[in-house]
């Protein structure tokens, strides 16, 4: 078009503006038009915006997701233009806070624990195949055993697999009970922790795993974590190579694995989750497909990202191809991103002592009954793959839980400040189980964060004290009180299915540190109900870096609330896990918690708004795909994948 046509355009569009003395300015011109509100202005009975500088406010203004003030009612009234507004009072009986942001969980792993064909564990859950109450003891954990063995469909043609097993709780487990219990049925019972398993014979004949398998392993770690005779595989031995290349594959239909990923959909969103994050999921592009195929979709309710599995990376490539080909594989896993589930650039996960739940957390001083604890990464392994991360500039986040453990991590990143200082690190000790008094100290002064599951302590405190763990270092265990004394940045999270996804059930863990017997354990650890929801929301941003975006109720930032019945830093203490969760609010859209069938809006018992089985079915209209099958990535990638669920083995059916 010529500069000639585009000014007589120009000078067409403005006619009806001629003249200076017939029409002082554009805007009177434009007064003369409809106009249209374009922000909407959300009252709150109370708005906590976790922002220092004005924590409390009336009113929330939003436009195109965004939030654009934050105030009393008539001052941002007065602030924005007339017309250009709208007024929602949905929440003037309601608490609006910022969106929950789920630090670290798992949610394929997740998936598989609630699609179990019993959960028999030491809390209650809720699956999609309904309520599971806690065993609390051996007879009671071997009676549902029995009941679900003889519920087995033959059929099936896979074993039957039994989730939430604890020897504290259940007493002693192995293949000769196993065989006594289901001698003619493969069965195989998850550990708690879900770092470890038990087969009984059938199911060990079924998945072919024979002693010229494991020995066939190149790992003398993961062959030093198998037990043939006992039936029990752990850590390495598990994770490597009998889940995800024998169990897995037999176990996981992708179907049944989609629709747990329905479930637990509803299920964080009915927990007030609006971001969540999955350090170390699976190193396979399939494998995140599906999690993209659940949680991708716009209509999604939360925003989900992926941090890459580095000890896995640094396995497969460090010692055969080098450094270089670990960082390119890192890097080119941000390209799998897809709609609302993205890959977080510069960043990494490692994992180093082994899981509470199966007491293999690396203790300074060893544990009473003379066992030890195991590794997932060893110290020399890790530090190689900690100093090529690091060196290159990613932020870390390291599994870890045992003191003697924390140790191993603090000696490697002080090591790393020394040879290569770097500001503003981020390194996160993920969990924090068990830290001493000097090691919160170098925490502080090494300038890493720390992320607690402050659930532990309820859950395994009375135990653990009079188990093997002692009562001493009992009342250490996550101790956040002191983290927030050193003014260490925390977060708090779930890493379900370690526990249940329910950040206000964080809350009331790290405020009042009531064991299951009543006690309160280590008094001088609780933390107020401030820093605790301070946790969910600011802090968790920190430790993602993702503070600018999220976080806090401030202009600029996204419009992504928590909408509660009740305010959590004014209830009773003892009743932060009972608040309501009305919905969430999503970059601007309004999200109300599904219900249960028959559930009354009103009346709705917290515990079931929260965990809610009924809601597979409704998920998964709601998220009717335009694609008639899971995809396939194998063939759209350059980069080398890992198959961790066996997902190119099974991936047709």
């Amino acid at each position: 078009m010529s500069f000639s046509k585009s000014l007589t355009i120009f000078a067409f569009a403005l006619m009806p503006l001629h003249g200076a003395a017939q029409s002082p300015s554009l805007q009177d011109a434009f007064d003369r038009f409809p106009e249209f509100p374009g922000t909407t202005v959300y009252v709150g009975g109370e708005v906590l915006t976790m922002n220092p500088d004005a924590p409390l406010a009336e009113a929330v203004a939003v436009r195109n997701g965004r939030i654009v003030d934050v105030g009393t009612l008539e001052g941002i009234e007065g602030r924005l233009p007339e017309g250009s507004y709208a007024i929602d009072r949905s929440f003037e009986d309601k608490v609006i806070v910022p969106g929950f942001i789920e630090q670290h969980l798992h949610p394929l792993l997740g998936a598989l624990a609630m699609m179990s064909d019993a959960i028999i564990s030491i809390e209650d859950w809720q699956s999609p195949a309904g309520f599971a109450p806690l065993a609390n003891s051996e007879e009671e954990f071997r009676q549902r055993l029995s009941e679900v063995i003889n519920t087995y469909d033959p059929s099936s043609g896979r074993p039957l697999m039994v989730w939430g097993y604890h020897a504290l709780w259940h007493g002693d487990m192995s293949r000769a009970i196993l065989d006594e219990l289901a001698p003619d049925i493969p069965l195989a019972v998850w550990q708690r922790s879900t770092h470890e398993m038990y087969f009984n014979s059938a199911a060990i004949k079924q998945l072919d795993i024979t002693e010229e398998y494991i020995a066939s392993w190149s790992s003398e770690l993961a062959r030093s974590q198998a037990n043939l005779e006992k039936g029990l595989f752990l850590e390495a031995a598990f994770w490597e190579h009998v889940f995800f290349e024998k169990f897995a594959p037999v176990y996981a239909s992708i179907d049944r694995v989609m629709e747990a990923l329905e479930f637990t959909e509803d299920y964080y969103h009915r927990s007030g989750i609006t971001t969540l994050a999955e350090p170390a999921g699976p190193v396979d592009q399939n494998a995140q497909a599906l999690v993209a195929e659940a949680f991708g979709p716009d209509d999604t309710p939360f925003n989900f990202y992926f941090i890459p599995d580095g000890r896995t990376l640094g396995g497969l490539f460090l010692n055969t191809e080098g450094p270089e080909k670990v960082l390119s594989e890192t890097e080119a896993m941000l390209a799998w991103s897809e709609g609302r589930t993205q890959f977080l650039p510069k960043q990494v996960k490692l994992l180093l002592d082994g899981a509470i739940f199966s007491e293999l957390m690396i203790m300074r001083d060893g544990y009473l009954d003379g066992h030890e604890g195991e590794w997932i990464m060893t110290p020399d392994f890790f530090k190689q793959v900690f100093d090529l991360y690091w060196d290159a500039g990613f932020q870390v986040h390291v599994h870890n839980l045992g003191d003697g453990g924390l140790d191993i991590l603090l000696d490697a990143l002080e090591a790393a400040m020394q040879r290569n200082p770097r500001y503003d690190h981020r390194t996160v000790v993920v969990h924090f189980g068990y830290a001493q008094p000097d090691q919160i100290a170098r925490i502080k002064r090494l300038g890493a964060i720390v992320s607690g599951n402050s659930v532990y302590t309820p859950t395994l405190a009375d135990r653990y004290a009079a188990g093997s763990v002692g009562s001493e270092r009992t009342e250490r265990m996550v101790p956040l009180g002191d983290a927030v004394r050193a003014g260490i940045p925390f977060s708090m999270h779930s890493d379900m299915p370690m526990a249940p996804a329910e950040p206000l059930k964080y809350m009331w863990a790290a405020v009042n540190r009531i064991a299951t017997s009543g006690r309160v354990v280590g008094p001088d650890q609780r933390i107020s109900a401030e820093d605790a929801l301070e946790g969910i929301t600011i802090g968790a941003a920190y430790s993602l870096q993702l503070e600018d975006e999220i976080g806090s109720i401030e202009p600029g930032k996204l419009a992504n609330f928590t909408i509660l019945e009740e305010n959590p830093l004014t209830v009773d203490p003892l009743t932060l896990a009972d608040i309501k969760v009305w919905g969430t609010v999503l970059e601007g859209r309004l999200q109300p918690a599904p219900l249960a069938a028959g559930e009354d809006n009103d009346e709705a018992d917290a515990s079931q708004r929260i965990n809610n089985p009924e809601r597979v079915l409704m998920a998964s209209l709601r998220h009717a795909r335009s694609k008639a099958h899971y995809h396939d990535h194998s063939q759209t990638t350059q980069s080398t994948v890992y198959d961790p669920l066996g997902i190119s083995a099974y991936g047709s059916r």
